[in-house]
């Protein structure tokens, strides 16, 4: 009886693990790595995720000033237009959007890229369709029943699943295809960004760690010649 509890968390253990990076319907993911040194591609990326994402989501462990200092965001621009609000601090935590108690559940989104990885946030986004059958009237190939509705359709415009299940374009949004794969790339910047801002300082500081050990080992070389 022992053996077969073991034996049944050890399949649960390794099933949990193995759904949170899993790609739904879709055989594996779209490859794709974010890049948090490009400040441009994150001040469109914070755009988009103001315009679309921050009305259910909130980012609660990432601070406004730490947002502002990385981001190189003007304070007036910081206060008038993303804050937007008298009562909130600089030094706060981005919490507008809807608290994951709430009925819609939204999840904080501070940490979704570092559960989920970067592909996973990039196809999720990409692979949405119509599903009548949904309350939200959309679906997604990745996260199949899905609760949130397709809010970027006005960019991307609408698709469906035609007989073999693939992706098929029915209307057009506002972004061409191109343009709205840039759009995604943008935001997934940018939610890797919030999920470690440190991460910025930390990869710049580690090129420079390791020319230090390579002119390190250089002059070490040198001085083992010199002495041998």
């Amino acid at each position: 009886m022992k053996k077969l509890i073991f034996l049944a968390f050890f399949i649960s253990f390794f099933g949990f693990s193995a759904g949170e990076n899993k790609c739904g319907e879709l055989e594996k993911c779209f490859s794709f790595n974010s890049s948090v040194h490009d400040r441009d591609s994150l001040q469109r990326g914070l755009g988009i995720y103001k315009n679309y994402c921050s009305s259910c989501h909130t980012l609660r462990y990432l601070r406004w000033n730490r947002l502002q200092r990385d981001l190189d965001i003007p304070e007036t621009v910081l206060i008038d237009d993303l804050i937007s609000n008298e009562n909130i601090k600089t030094s706060d935590f981005v919490t507008f959007g809807l608290p994951e108690i709430s009925p819609i559940g939204a999840p904080d989104l501070t940490l979704r890229t570092r559960v989920r990885g970067d592909d996973w946030i990039y196809t999720y986004l990409q692979t949405f369709y119509q599903d009548t059958s949904q309350a939200t009237g959309s679906n997604n190939l990745v996260y199949p029943g899905t609760a949130m509705a397709h809010v970027l359709i006005g960019l991307q415009g609408t698709q469906e699943l035609d007989s073999n299940g693939k992706l098929i374009q029915l209307s057009e949004g506002a972004l061409d295809p191109e343009e709205f794969d840039s759009a995604m790339e943008d935001l997934v910047n940018f939610l890797a960004y919030a999920s470690e801002p440190a991460r910025i300082e930390r990869e710049r500081n580690g090129i420079y760690v390791i020319l230090f050990f390579v002119v390190f080992t250089a002059v070490m070389w040198l001085l083992y010649r010199e002495y041998k």
